[in-house]
């Protein structure tokens, strides 16, 4: 995944929003759909003993191979008419807001943890005994997790977590770190 700040103008310079991308290929139309399947990185760039490694890129379908955790992965962008329509196997750069994978990042494991540890630390408080401080720390967790639901059902109402289409791919980008 790579970095992204848009060329915005001095009006705009404020609220520079910048994206973490990612390369995704083309893999459905459905309608007015596009599938999408993020592209497979390696640090090792499927060297010659990619076969036993686990990231090769052959095209097996089976339980824990590299392909079936790629189609857990897929998702859709609209994909409009015209002649700037996606095809299938076409490559298009992806790009997810720096904000919005914030966002996700604090209610996914800073909402439970806070809540885990504020209720420990009440507990603790109150009645000074391990046990119950732990039971206390369950019982936050499982109110962080119930909030942390609540939370990312809001953002993907929203569409804060939805990728976004950037452009397309060159033949010869890859999606490397920056």
């Amino acid at each position: 995944m790579s970095t992204h700040t848009p060329n915005l103008s001095p009006a705009n310079s404020n609220a520079a929003l910048r994206s973490v991308e990612g390369i995704a290929r083309v893999v459905r139309i459905e309608g007015d759909q596009a599938w999408l399947e993020p592209e497979q990185t390696t640090s090792c760039g499927h060297c010659a003993s990619s076969a036993s490694c686990g990231v090769s890129s052959r095209e097996e379908a089976g339980i824990g191979t590299v392909t079936s955790r790629l189609q857990a992965r897929r998702f859709h962008l609209d994909n409009p008419a015209g002649i700037s329509g996606f095809r299938e196997g076409e490559r298009l750069v992806v790009g997810v807001s720096e904000r919005a994978l914030l966002n996700a990042a604090l209610t996914a494991y800073g909402l439970p943890l806070l809540f885990a540890l504020v209720a420990g630390g009440l507990t603790q408080a109150a009645y000074g005994e391990d046990l119950t401080t732990m039971l206390g720390m369950s019982g936050g967790l499982a109110l962080g997790l119930l909030a942390a639901r609540l939370n990312a059902r809001r953002l993907a109402a929203r569409g804060d977590l939805a990728p976004r289409f950037l452009r397309r791919a060159r033949p010869d980008e890859t999606c490397g770190t920056v």
